[in-house]
């Protein structure tokens, strides 16, 4: 049974060894993924209630690999703007970074920005004006 044991050990050793990402461009990938969700964590969006509009504010977010920005991001006033802003800025070159390095593909529309920001059901929504008003 102690050799049954071993042996089941070893296989199971083996197979982990063999599974560890190595891949340079998934780790990459992965770094971009936790930035982005930091940036949304702390941009307090998905936490803070809206009652007011006037509360929170819009920047861009991150690069298209073939020029543009990504999207848009709204986040709240009460955060330390320059710390959040900083940390934008830092995924939005890492981004970048990545796509120029292995060669990203993208779509090359251009993302309107939103015009401002509205309160809807207690959640910060982008308002976009209407470019068709009569």
């Amino acid at each position: 049974m102690k050799k049954l044991s071993f042996l089941l050990f070893a296989i199971c050793l083996a197979f982990t060894s063999c599974t560890n990402n190595d891949d340079p461009k998934e780790n990459e990938s992965k770094k971009l993924d936790k930035m982005y969700q930091e940036i949304i964590t702390s941009s307090l969006v998905n936490s803070e209630a809206c009652t007011d509009s006037n509360n929170w504010e819009i920047t861009a977010l991150g690069s298209k690999a073939c020029g543009g920005v990504a999207s848009y991001i709204i986040y709240s006033k009460k955060i330390d703007k320059e710390a959040f802003l900083t940390k934008v800025k830092a995924y939005t070159e890492a981004q970048t970074a990545f796509d120029k390095k292995w060669n990203i593909m993208s779509t090359c529309d251009i993302i309107k920005p939103p015009f401002g920001v509205e309160c809807v059901e207690g959640k910060p929504k982008p308002f976009y004006q209407n470019d068709f008003a009569y």
